[in-house]
């Protein structure tokens, strides 16, 4: 170990020398503060310091001062040496930074003790710091994994929407960490019917994300026969679209909870752009907003229980609904109304979030979407969020002609 010793008087420099030069410590002397800290600085592996509180000059109080504002990035234990009558200095030196006080005259075995305990002080703070490098490094190999991840399921979700001529589709998504429990989709079932879902998986993090991914990949939209939303026949057209009920109690009936120790909530659509026809299905999730034309809007009530409860869909029917040219049908995960408020102590509320859409109705979806997120980030005073946050819509521009 290595000690840097402040002392001048050839006794006490003889009674440090003979007990303290043992061949594992190395000793070094300098002849007062200032020589000291320029030592300290130029080093760099002095751990120990032994010093006088009253010095000529900047004494051992101010040398404290000085070697803890200089935040070296290794930790060096202060041992101040005094006499018996001054206490009151001896309680400041230890809140300016001297971690121990040694009275004169000096005890050999105490003083040995003394350095000992130093020693193991100094020997804990390495070992910290070493772990807390090796806990960095591998918190930026989590992170780096965690952000691929990121991406791998930013991937999954729509780059585009289906080419309808009288639909105008929009979506926003903000995760809350490095993975969400998000996930929504719009495609093409066939030439009449869109499809589209918006889920959101109980928790948020990498493990709701995985989760998210496998439900994407079960949702498939070819007619697999895993398959969930079309299924194969052997005569033209050679595919059915499953019902939006028939979908999500597929999915039920996987017993997701039991398995994966997973629930989710789901909204299942098929909507006929033809007609503006839609048939859904409404599984926990948030209920579907509906902004007409005139700027009235309402939350279309109904639908079951979440999906990995256990909790039967039998008895359940989806539901019918007909729009007309202008409408907007929007729906949303619980991360918008279930946001938090830490100054009202209040949450932002499904009727909030209706009020700002509806509001914002003659502006794009996209717009009308960043203007929700704005008024939220508003709502709970930052811009980051504990939940994550998905939005899927559409406006419906009346009945196509062929």
């Amino acid at each position: 170990m290595k000690i840097l010793v402040i002392q001048n008087t050839p006794a006490i420099k003889n009674l440090l020398l003979e007990t303290l030069g043992q061949k594992e410590n190395e000793l070094t002397f300098a002849t007062d503060s200032n020589d000291a800290l320029r030592l300290i600085k130029k080093r760099k592996d002095i751990r120990i310091v032994i010093a006088e509180l009253n010095m000529p000059g900047m004494n051992g109080i101010e040398l404290c001062k000085q070697i803890r504002s200089a935040e070296f990035p290794y930790y060096i234990y202060i041992i101040l040496m005094t006499s018996k009558n001054h206490k009151s200095e001896v309680i400041k030196g230890i809140k300016e930074g001297a971690d121990d006080i040694l009275t004169k005259p000096i005890d050999p075995d105490e003083l040995q003790i003394r350095v000992l305990a130093g020693e193991r002080i100094v020997h804990l703070e390495e070992d910290l710091i070493e772990k807390n490098k090796r806990l960095h490094m591998a918190n930026e190999i989590l992170r780096g994994n965690l952000v691929s991840g990121q991406e791998a399921q930013k991937s999954l979700l729509p780059s585009g929407f289906p080419d309808v001529s009288n639909m105008k589709f929009a979506a926003s998504f903000i995760p809350s960490a490095f993975g969400s429990g998000d996930i929504y989709n719009i495609f093409r079932l066939d030439e009449k019917n869109i499809g589209l879902y918006n889920i959101d998986v109980s928790g948020h993090g990498v493990s709701a994300a995985l989760f998210s991914v496998c439900l994407n990949q079960r949702l498939s939209q070819g007619p697999q026969s895993f398959g969930l939303v079309k299924a194969p026949l052997t005569a033209p057209p050679f595919y059915r679209i499953n019902s939006p009920v028939k979908v999500v109690t597929s999915l039920d009936e996987e017993d997701m909870l039991g398995k994966y120790g997973r629930y989710f909530t789901m909204v299942y659509a098929i909507v006929n752009v033809e007609t503006g026809g839609i048939s859904f299905y409404r599984a926990g999730h948030n209920y579907p907003l509906l902004i007409h034309n005139k700027k009235n809007s309402c939350y279309i009530e109904g639908g079951g229980p979440p999906i990995g409860l256990g909790i039967s869909l039998s008895k359940k029917r989806e539901q019918d609904i007909k729009l007309e040219a202008g409408d907007q049908l929007i729906f949303f995960s619980d991360g918008i109304n279930d946001a938090f408020s830490p100054r009202s102590r209040k949450r932002y509320g499904l009727e909030r979030a209706r009020k700002i859409l509806t509001k914002h109705y003659p502006e794009s979806l996209e717009r009308s979407f960043d203007r929700l997120i704005s008024d939220v980030q508003k709502f709970i005073g930052q811009d980051g969020f504990s939940d994550d946050i998905s939005i899927i819509g559409f406006k419906w521009l009346g009945s196509r002609v062929n």
